[in-house]
């Protein structure tokens, strides 16, 4: 059974950590501590392992808290896992710890006054409300050239236009394709001008950076039809973000884009069904970006001779950034472009091969989805030349395309966010 909290803390903060836990538990949430069972050396994985399982991690922030290694090991398990976090702070903290250097304290619920009840009820309210509305999908495969992006496009197209689901989509990617597929170079420019892209959101000081109050509203509606609807909506992407996939910026610099990253994840799925992450074919800064964040991981694979290769290298990083051991659910594979007319023939059945090598792999056997996205001249790698004003009008489910198609983008999408939904 998953750990509904944890709490993370030193022994001089113990008291606290037990009206915490006595409040939580009040509403049936099941606690884990911090114990000296689990903080030993020998004992690492299975203290990530527990961490990272958690639905919501409390962190008690203090003098003793800044001052313990163990305390980072916790708090650094969490932030790789995509925990979220409520920060309690119970003493006073050093301007620059590590703490206020890695955690958002300008959030935190102050406990120095004692565990008084309103404070108490202040942790169990955010406990409740901690994952937010909405699931965060990672886009993710290391090998490129599977139609990532336009799949990811189409997919979640299918789910706001078949099943009225709201989506945000951020643009994680230096080449920004996403942002290019829906939306016209004039209108690209405009969001850049405005600092109204993700690299406004990472930069965390100077001109180019954005103020955390607006990062709620620098998405732009894809869908502009009349009438009331669910939001589908782009956080636009830049080819500045470059910077991040380079040793170009300080550990401070990408301490600050993690923090802020979070917040405006924090601020999408609030509103949404999907926050739906598109990131570099690569295991940069970035990919880091998009793995701790993600409540799933779709990987879309092409078939053909080396799709296994990359599943392998992609469990690989994702385990390796989350320092633990993976379960299955937390992946979907969908294949991409099946009945492909125009493949030769001379390589033997390329879509039932690469089913089968999928399918008798140890790991990735049960997150190979059913459902299937054939292939069609509607979803093209290139983003559509076409100026719309209405930039979902460029998706396949809404242009003139083949019927088996859409139904198969619906099916995919409504499959994904079924795997992806809380277990």
């Amino acid at each position: 059974m998953s750990i509904a909290a944890y709490l993370a803390f030193e022994p001089a903060d113990e008291e606290a950590a037990r009206q915490i836990a006595a409040e939580l538990e009040r509403y049936e949430w099941t606690v884990a501590r911090s114990s000296p069972e689990l903080r030993q050396s020998d004992r690492l994985a299975a203290l990530v392992q527990t961490v990272g399982e958690a639905a919501v991690v409390v962190v008690l922030a203090s003098n003793a808290a800044q001052d313990s290694t163990w305390m980072q090991r916790e708090v650094a398990a969490a932030l790789n896992n995509g925990r979220p976090m409520i920060v309690v702070i119970t003493g006073p903290l050093a301007p620059d710890s590590w703490i206020t250097a890695t955690l958002d304290t300008a959030t935190a619920i102050d406990l120095t006054r004692g565990a008084r009840s309103e404070a108490l009820s202040q942790i169990s309210d955010r406990a409740r409300t901690a994952s937010g509305r909405g699931r965060v999908i990672a886009m993710l495969n290391i090998k490129g050239g599977v139609g990532k992006t336009v799949l990811a496009a189409n997919l979640f197209a299918a789910a706001h236009l078949a099943d009225k689901r709201s989506v945000s989509f951020i643009d994680l990617d230096p080449q920004h394709n996403l942002t290019q597929y829906f939306l016209s170079p004039g209108e690209r420019h405009r969001i850049r001008d405005r600092n109204h892209t993700i690299y406004n959101v990472l930069n965390p000081r100077g001109d180019s950076s954005l103020s955390r109050n607006d990062f709620g509203a620098i998405s732009v509606p894809l869908n502009r039809a009349r009438g009331k609807q669910p939001n589908f909506e782009l956080v636009a992407g830049d080819e500045r973000l470059f910077e991040f996939t380079l040793d170009t910026r300080s550990d401070r610099d990408k301490a600050e884009a993690f923090t802020r990253f979070r917040a405006l994840i924090a601020s999408l799925r609030a509103r949404s069904d999907a926050v739906v992450i598109d990131s570099n074919p690569c295991a940069t800064f970035l990919t880091r970006l998009a793995i701790t964040c993600a409540d799933h991981i779709v990987a879309p694979v092409r078939p053909e001779k080396y799709s296994l290769t990359g599943l392998n290298m992609l469990e690989h990083v994702v385990r390796e950034v989350r320092g633990r051991a993976l379960r299955p659910s937390e992946f979907s594979v969908l294949l991409n472009g099946v009945n492909d007319r125009t493949r030769s023939s001379e390589t033997g059945d390329a879509d039932s091969l690469t089913r089968n090598e999928i399918a008798a792999a140890p790991f990735f056997a049960s997150a190979l989805l059913q459902d299937e996205v054939p292939y069609s001249a509607v979803l093209r790698s290139a983003p559509s030349e076409r100026i719309a004003a209405n930039p979902i009008n460029v998706t396949a489910m809404m242009r003139v395309g083949g019927r088996p198609a859409k139904e198969s983008l619906a099916r995919a999408a409504a499959a994904i966010l079924r795997r992806a939904a809380p277990q």
